[in-house]
Parts: C-alpha cells; structure tokens; sequence
C-alpha cells in the first residue's frame, strides 16, 4: 500500500443512502479511503438537496450545505433506477462493488430487483449495509419512521425535556441519524474483515431504533430493576452543585466552582480549539464539510474534495463499466441519467 494510501483504499462503495443516516455512512467510508459512487435519481434526489434559502436558485440542488457537509468525497451518478436501463446500470456497478448502503423504506430495493436472495445469489462477495427505522424483521418492520419518532420509539424522547413534556432533538439533524452512521461503518468494516476469511458478503440488518435504544441501555436495565429514571432536565437531586443559569444573554453550565458558557454553533466556529479539532474539515477549495471524528498517528486523514454536482459524474462512472459514448447520450437523451431534478423546489 503507497504511504499515503488510506486504511479502505480499494474499497468500492455504492451509496444509496439518504439524508444522515445512509449518507452519512458512506461518508465516513469515504473518508477512510473507500471510493464512494452516490446514486440519486432524477425524480428522487437526495432530500438534504432540498435547502429552503436555495429555493429560488437556477441550480437549487447542488447549492444545499447540509447536503454538501454530508457528501464529501463522493463521486456522483444521477441514476433512475424505476427506469429498466438504469436498473441496467445498477446491477453492472455491483459486479464490481465491494459495498452497498442503502436506507430506504423496507421494500423498495426490492422492488428494483434487490432483494436480499437476489443479492446473496448474484454478488456473494457483496456486503449490503440496510439501515432502516425498525430493522428489516419484527411487528414494526414496515413503519416509516424521522428521527422523531424514532426517538420516541427507541425510548430516547421520555429521558429529555423537563416536567411532563418530552422533547425531541430535531429534525433534519437528530441523534438516530447520527448514531448509525458512527456504528454502521465499523459494522461494514468487521464485515469486510470476514469477507477476506471466507469469501462471502455479508447482510447487514441495521435497526436505528435498536441503536438508539443501546445508547441508553443503562436507563433500560434501571427500568428493568424497578428503579426508571425521572426525567427532570437539568435539575438532579444527587448533584444539586451542577446547574444552568443565566448570564446577562448568555446560559452557563455551574459545577461548583466550575462555569463554563453554554456555546452555539457560531461561537464554536470562532474557538480555537475547534478551529484546531477534526468536528468539521475543509474542502480543498475552503468550504467546510463534516470532518472526520478521529485521527491516525501516521496517515493522515482529511476531507478532500468537496460535494460533486448533481451527476457530475455520469459519463466517467459509466464509461468505466463498459458503456460506449453512444450508449451514454442515449440513456441522457431518454432521461435515465441526468443533471438536474425532474421537479422544482417545493420546499
């Protein structure tokens, strides 16, 4: 491996994934070095494209910075996979992929002729990362979850908020999504490991309410012992020294003699020690992007090109897997690839 090869060098992603929870799977994929190809289609574009103050830009869809923080590093094919020829696509780009993410609603990859028999049977060597609100088994298989409820079903909601109101993290940015995408890489990983001890792929199952249920598994085994715990914000009896309070405009977290100011995002951008951490990388053209949460003493591992345009790639992931220049203005030409959404910005 050349020294400054990455740890996943070599390693073909095709990412199906939405929003956090696939895409930001991907993501940290590719910044361990895996080459990551993102495939959205014409009439389903990733929703984080869909950027309120963007809404009345020519070029809306490539000008998302939650998309962008979440997409570094990919490479970007805007296939429609409903169409037969990109179906086509699809299936050839498997042939020499190493890895799918995918979390779409439980059924719709099968429905493109993906499903888990069809993929054991035709790419064994594949590992296939299903992220899905339930898990793919179960009474609540087929629910379509946000990160809200997830929260409120994995238990998450009832610990937060003060007095008889739960309060959820959010909408677009919420811990569900965020939790799967540090746990389902190193999932792929181990996956991968496994794969080169025994040839075969892997199924990966990856329930975002499970996960989010292990995060608070202590509180779960206190129920269990007839001990739940009160949700009482930021109020606890056993340590009555910890507290929030305000200052003047300012909130600071009191410990004893300890007071540290409550930060927002725009005071963290200004701190040093954040400037000099890994929470948020640059892209080689100084946009900023999400960063990578942890570092290796001898390789180095950075953010490095920022998010492509919508099938900017096209022609090039094609013409690599066999498809003449002809062949490519035809699949433009009839609509199965393309640059731009089908639909405006309703958002």
């Amino acid at each position: 491996m050349p020294p400054d090869a990455r740890p996943l060098s070599g390693v073909r992603v095709i990412d199906l994934g939405w929003i956090t929870a696939g895409a930001g799977t991907s993501t940290m994929l590719a910044d361990l070095g895996a080459e990551v190809i993102k495939i959205e289609g014409p009439g389903a574009p990733d929703p984080f494209r869909e950027w309120e103050s963007a809404a009345n830009d020519a070029d809306w869809w490539n000008r998302s910075p939650f998309f962008a923080s979440t997409n570094h590093d990919k490479r970007s094919l805007c296939l429609d996979l409903k169409a037969d020829p990109g179906r086509a696509v699809l299936f050839r780009l498997l042939e020499g992929a190493d890895v799918l993410v995918e979390n779409f609603r439980r059924g719709v990859l099968a429905s493109f002729g993906l499903d888990p028999a069809t993929l054991r049977e035709r790419f064994p060597r594949l590992v296939v990362a299903a992220i899905s609100s339930q898990g793919e088994t179960g009474p609540d298989r087929d629910m379509v979850s946000y990160g809200s409820t997830l929260e409120a079903t994995a238990g998450l909601a009832a610990l937060t908020g003060a007095g008889d109101k739960p309060v959820i993290t959010g909408r677009d940015v919420n811990y569900p999504d965020q939790v799967v995408c540090l746990f389902a890489p190193g999932a792929i990983i181990a996956a991968l490991l496994e794969r080169e001890r025994t040839g075969r792929g892997a199924h990966l199952d990856l329930s975002q309410r499970e996960l989010t249920t292990f995060l608070i598994g202590e509180e779960v085994l206190a129920a269990a012992a007839g001990a739940p715990t009160v949700r009482r914000g930021n109020h606890d009896p056993l340590h009555p020294q910890e507290k929030i309070v305000r200052d003047g405009a300012d909130w600071l977290v009191v410990n004893g003699a300890t007071r540290t100011p409550v930060r927002d995002a725009a005071a963290l951008i200004e701190a040093p020690e954040f400037k000099n951490g890994t929470a948020i990388g640059v892209t080689l053209d100084g946009r900023p992007a999400k960063g990578i949460p942890f570092r290796f003493g001898k390789r180095r591992l950075a953010v490095r090109q920022g998010c492509r345009p919508l099938g900017a790639d096209n022609a090039a992931v094609l013409a690599e897997i066999g498809y003449s220049e002809r062949d490519i203005a035809d699949l433009q030409a009839s609509g199965v690839i393309a640059t731009a959404p089908r639909r405006k910005n309703t958002v």
